[in-house]
């Protein structure tokens, strides 16, 4: 079964903005108010981050005299930069690969992310196992994906994220984009970047893994490796286990300068793992112009990853968002983005607390698509447990007829939720913006986060702390 909250997610799926009130009678009224501990503690490492509201709020008098009037919540604005794109919020659509329901419904997630004005992020093997602008399969190909996000985006927000393999080298995806007539005018507005892919959080160092049938594999053969017998099948699907590219500090800085050289009106993203050396990896980007790291913790990522020992590889995401806080007490100021099981707004304000500039979300708007369909929560839920595999949620789409504009409605209310709860979590820290949210208005439950941020441990008083976030500050 998912670890997700899905029930959660499809609430907000079907309420939008409402979902984050406390449900309501048969007469409408909020008869009880919430009640805090109805909601179940999924992310327990990050639930022991707490959000401290100050009583004392200066900035909140700034905004009034702004304003002439005592400010709402509503005034918050969530407006962000994210490796140099405009969003309205501080939220990315996580990279979803060539698996079957994520292009399924691709395109309607694409416009959904589009109308909010967030960043969409294409996998790398789209292209190659899907198609480039014709379809090779029955699903849609790399440029109905891309070209639903583009062309339905507003006001000059947002910004689509492109990775390609190393295996995809002779596909050369990156130049073909670059000079395709369709995206030339995204590419001179700066909505474009391209992502060098050097790690995902659910197969560190293991390359990516996915079931294909005989003829795409075949197709394929060229640019990823197959099995030996042709006649190895999986439930009529070829097994494909692409490689997980070899890096060196002198490798990476080759790469980078080599797509800032050779396509120099995009911009460059770079998304790694949970490495044990993601502070040097850091670094790196950093001082060679890269615009944003996405760094996915070891509960991130998808596709058909071994099951052994998955658990025990790799930083959790709360300790990759540790590698975030240090960076910034270094004074790096790249954009970083952190993913890994992340959904709701707490998340989003707690992370960009510690220093993320945004946070990736996948299958949250997987499911909030999903979520759109009439009378599917529980059938979905009875799939998942059968098989979690997002495999299945391919089956369940083609079978409930997820083709219309109900998918996209989903992801919309999905992401209008969280940004309410964005605005109203950073009402009540007395600030009215993003770039405001600080390690102050966080505080940890355990000695080991604190130490770990060097924010207060709350169970102890603010000179105690002092000295714990003191003696971080020096061991670094």
């Amino acid at each position: 079964m998912t670890d997700y909250p899905i029930d959660e997610i499809f609430r907000r799926a079907k309420l939008g903005e409402l979902a984050v009130y406390p449900p309501k009678d048969e007469f409408g009224y909020n008869v009880f108010g919430a009640d805090v501990y109805t909601k179940p503690r999924r992310f327990l490492l990050l639930d022991d981050i707490v959000l401290l509201p100050p009583q004392f709020t200066p900035e909140r008098l700034e905004k009034g005299i702004e304003l002439l009037r005592e400010p709402l919540y509503t005034d918050v604005s969530t407006e962000a930069s994210v490796g140099r794109f405009r969003v309205r919020m501080p939220v990315v659509c996580a990279a979803m690969g060539g698996t079957h329901i994520a292009n399924l419904i691709g395109p309607k997630i694409a416009k959904g992310c589009a109308e909010m004005g967030i960043v969409y992020s294409l996998g790398e093997n789209i292209a190659a196992i899907r198609g480039y602008d014709e379809r090779l399969t029955k699903q849609p190909s790399f440029k109905e994906r891309a070209l639903a996000y583009l062309e339905n985006l507003k006001d000059g927000y947002g910004g689509l994220v492109i990775q390609q393999s190393v295996e995809d080298e002779n596909l050369k995806l990156w130049e073909k984009v670059y000079t395709d007539p369709d995206f030339d005018r995204y590419v001179e507005e700066g909505l474009i970047a391209f992502e060098i892919k050097a790690g995902q959080g659910a197969k560190p160092g293991l390359g990516g893994e996915v079931l294909v049938s005989r003829e795409v594999a075949m197709r394929i053969k060229d640019h990823y490796y197959i099995p030996e017998d042709p006649e190895k099948v999986v439930k009529d699907y070829y097994e494909r286990h692409s490689a997980p590219g070899t890096f060196t500090e002198d490798i990476l800085t080759s790469q980078i300068r080599l797509i800032k050289n050779n396509f120099p009106r995009v911009k460059v993203f770079l998304k790694t793992g949970p490495y044990r050396d993601l502070d040097r990896v850091i670094e790196i980007a950093s001082r060679e112009g890269v615009d944003a790291v996405t760094i996915d913790g070891k509960e991130g990522g998808t596709g058909m990853s071994p099951i052994a020992g998955m658990r025990d590889l790799g930083l959790p995401t709360v300790a990759c968002l540790g590698a975030i806080t240090r960076a910034r007490d270094r004074g790096i100021r790249t954009s970083l983005i952190i993913s890994g099981r992340l959904y709701d707004g707490s998340h989003v304000v707690k992370s960009l607390a510690l220093g993320a500039s945004a946070v990736a979300f996948g299958r949250p708007l997987v499911y909030a698509c999903m979520g759109s369909i009439p009378l599917a929560p529980a059938f979905i839920r009875r799939e998942l447990f059968r098989n979690p595999l997002l495999r299945e949620l391919g089956k369940i789409a083609l079978r409930w007829g997820v083709r219309g504009e109900g998918c996209t409605e989903g992801v919309v209310n999905y992401l209008k939720s969280v940004e309410n709860e964005i605005k109203m979590l950073t009402s009540a820290l007395g600030k009215y913006y993003m770039d405001r949210l600080s390690k102050e208005d966080v505080g940890a439950l355990n000695r080991d986060l604190a130490e770990l941020f060097r924010i207060w441990y709350v169970y102890s008083a603010p000179e105690a702390s002092e000295k714990v976030i003191q003696r971080g500050i020096e061991l670094s």
